[in-house]
């Protein structure tokens, strides 16, 4: 919707926007006259997303709405802000990933599989077919040719060519069954205008939050939809890839058995021969994967790599809990930082947990006590607003080499006057002793007297042109 109101307001809504990032200024230009969303580079986004938040993203300390994707996109990222090296945690997402293409590539090629059962029929048409060429093979009279070539064109160069040959038939089946899974989405395709019109023929009034709600549900599909076909997409170049390369050696390889056809005398039997041989190696090529489960090899050396990764993710696993528990340092600074802004502005006995598991993933929590027992505080509107904002500023203290700032959308709204107090006076002080520039909107008649004239950077308010944002109605 923000994206929709710019394009909406501005003629040329194109920005420039100057960056502190690692010491240097840099200057970003965010285009949103394209169709889709303007992005920023995903070094500016990993450098300062975490440090905005709007008025819905106060549900979760670290995730915030705005971060789309899986734990990849952000739990790498959030790792390296508190302090450690998300490294081992990045290896161990890239190798489950693959280890689902595994998963996935065994599937369609066991179902592929299961589709060449019951031809019994099929095996006995071809293995006559195969004596009945090789006893033409054997009639033909090839004269003045050498036993040596003779002998190395039927054992050497035929035998490679059916081998590479009977690889290339399964790569391509397994080409067919890739792109079908990419072409076939298990996804329903709907979007929200279709659902509002269902809803106005019915007399039914289609408000704001479920036409949101189901906005969120038709990105999720499209993301999950995304992430399948990426995966697909991966397989099938890799088929590909092994399709063109076997493709070159039969070619080469036929190239040579051409040349050793050429010393033989007669005509006839060399464009016999040239037939013949065609014939007996498609031939022989499905009478042998007929006559075995010819995926079952390919299924074998997947499921060995497949198992093979599974033990790294294992090593990975531990390494993640190893970094967790012996280089936590910052985090223990962070940690701090959280603590004493949550006993200082809500009066709760407050901490920031990360859990492992034995695959190594990792979850982030914040937990509360009143005395020695574990309280749900923590679950209270205002108490997860304030616990988000100190999570947002402790990691800022600690990230702070470019005097960064952060940015709070409505943190403050519907708090009590004495919450409201505290937190902007531990706001103002940590902002002045660790160096960064904090920003947070407000409803005017919310703020605390002990909000200063000089505090407030800017007044916003629709009675005047003068007073809108950047002179426009959003």
């Amino acid at each position: 919707m923000r994206i929709k109101a710019i394009k909406e307001s501005f003629e040329n809504p194109v920005f420039t926007i100057e960056l502190q990032i690692d010491g240097e200024s840099r200057l970003i230009v965010a285009d949103y006259s394209k169709k889709k969303k303007a992005a920023f580079p995903s070094e500016t986004k990993q450098a300062y997303e975490y440090f905005i938040r709007f008025q819905d993203d106060y549900k979760d300390e670290f995730r915030k709405i705005s971060i789309r994707g899986k734990d990849l996109s952000w739990k790498p990222l959030l790792l390296r802000l508190m302090g450690f090296n998300e490294l081992p945690l990045v290896e161990k997402y890239e190798i489950e990933a693959t280890i689902k293409d595994y998963d996935k590539f065994i599937e369609i090629a066991a179902s592929s599989g299961m589709k060449r059962e019951g031809r019994s029929e099929d095996i006995a048409r071809l293995e006559t077919r195969r004596s009945e060429l090789l006893r033409a093979i054997d009639d033909l009279n090839f004269g003045n040719i050498e036993d040596s070539t003779s002998s190395y064109l039927a054992s050497e160069i035929d035998t490679q060519i059916l081998s590479f040959k009977k690889e290339l038939f399964i790569q391509r089946k397994e080409l067919s069954a890739v792109t079908d899974a990419i072409e076939n989405s298990v996804f329903v395709d709907f979007s929200t205008e279709q659902v509002e019109k269902i809803y106005s023929d019915m007399n039914i009034y289609f408000g704001d939050q479920v036409k949101k709600d189901l906005s969120h549900v038709q990105e999720f599909f499209i993301q999950v939809t995304d992430n399948r076909t990426t995966a697909l997409n991966a397989m099938k170049k890799r088929i590909i890839d092994r399709i063109y390369i076997l493709e070159e050696i039969v070619s080469k390889l036929s190239e040579k058995r051409t040349h050793y056809l050429q010393l033989i005398v007669t005509c006839d039997s060399i464009n016999i021969y040239r037939q013949l041989s065609v014939q007996f190696a498609e031939t022989e090529t499905e009478l042998s994967l007929l006559k075995q489960d010819v995926y079952k090899e390919s299924i074998q050396t997947a499921t060995n790599e497949r198992n093979l990764l599974k033990t790294q993710q294992l090593t990975l696993a531990a390494k993640v809990a190893t970094e967790i528990d012996e280089h936590d340092l910052l985090f223990r600074k962070i940690k701090q930082h959280y603590h004493e802004i949550m006993a200082e502005v809500m009066d709760i006995d407050s901490e920031i947990v990360i859990e492992k598991n034995s695959t190594g993933n990792l979850d982030f929590r914040t937990v509360s006590w009143r005395g020695q027992v574990h309280s749900q505080e923590l679950k209270g509107e205002m108490a997860k607003k304030i616990s988000c904002a100190a999570f947002d500023v402790a990691l800022r203290i600690v990230n702070n080499d470019d005097s960064g700032f952060i940015i709070h959308d409505g943190v403050i709204d519907n708090a009590d006057k004495n919450i409201k107090k505290k937190f902007i006076e531990a706001m103002k002080r940590r902002s002045v002793e660790f160096d960064f520039q904090y920003i947070m909107t407000a409803i005017s008649d919310d703020l605390p007297d002990s909000v200063e004239l000089d505090d407030i950077v800017i007044t916003l308010s629709d009675k005047t042109e003068s007073n809108l944002l950047l002179g426009k109605s959003f």
